[in-house]
């Protein structure tokens, strides 16, 4: 993937460059330009990330972020906020992360001193993040949160 092209290429098994998505209009005509980052991709979602380049240096704001998905079954493409189940609170997730393989989609990155936070907050669940909070620090190293795909059953019916 390459953030200045208009197309977005897969690697098939047999080695081959497919197109994935192509942009239009072309980034070349926008002003500013606005790139596109694909980040999970599953059978029927593409999780997409739009980032303006844009920036403020009197503020030091910029680069705005619309975060997008794709489906795949209905052909629409929709604005997307994704929130942690984890939490009480509406805690959204970026999904802006490289994909790392068939089993796990991305993974997140939550710096200790945000959990420590949450945690003394009561903003966790009953649950593994809240265990793993409890132990934390602000000095403590951020945990990783690993997105795996969703498993399909599969039923073999034997006669």
């Amino acid at each position: 993937m390459e953030p200045s092209c208009d197309t977005l290429y897969v690697l098939s098994k047999e080695l081959q460059k497919k197109p994935l998505i192509i942009r239009n209009p072309s980034i070349q005509t926008m002003d500013p330009e606005k790139f596109l980052f694909l980040s999970i991709v599953t059978d029927r979602y593409y999780f997409m990330e739009i980032v303006t380049k844009t920036y403020n240096f009197g503020t030091k704001e910029g680069f705005p972020r619309i975060n997008l998905v794709y489906d795949r079954q209905v052909n629409e493409t929709h604005r997307s906020i994704v929130y942690n189940g984890d939490y009480t609170i509406k805690e959204d997730v970026q999904m802006n992360y490289i994909p790392l393989n068939q089993d796990i989609a991305s993974c997140h990155i939550i710096p200790a001193h945000e959990l420590v936070v949450a945690y003394q907050k009561g903003w966790l669940k009953e649950g593994r993040l809240k265990e793993i909070s409890a132990t934390l620090d602000d000095e403590s190293n951020p945990v990783l949160m690993f997105y795996k795909h969703k498993r399909r059953n599969r039923c073999n019916i034997q006669q």
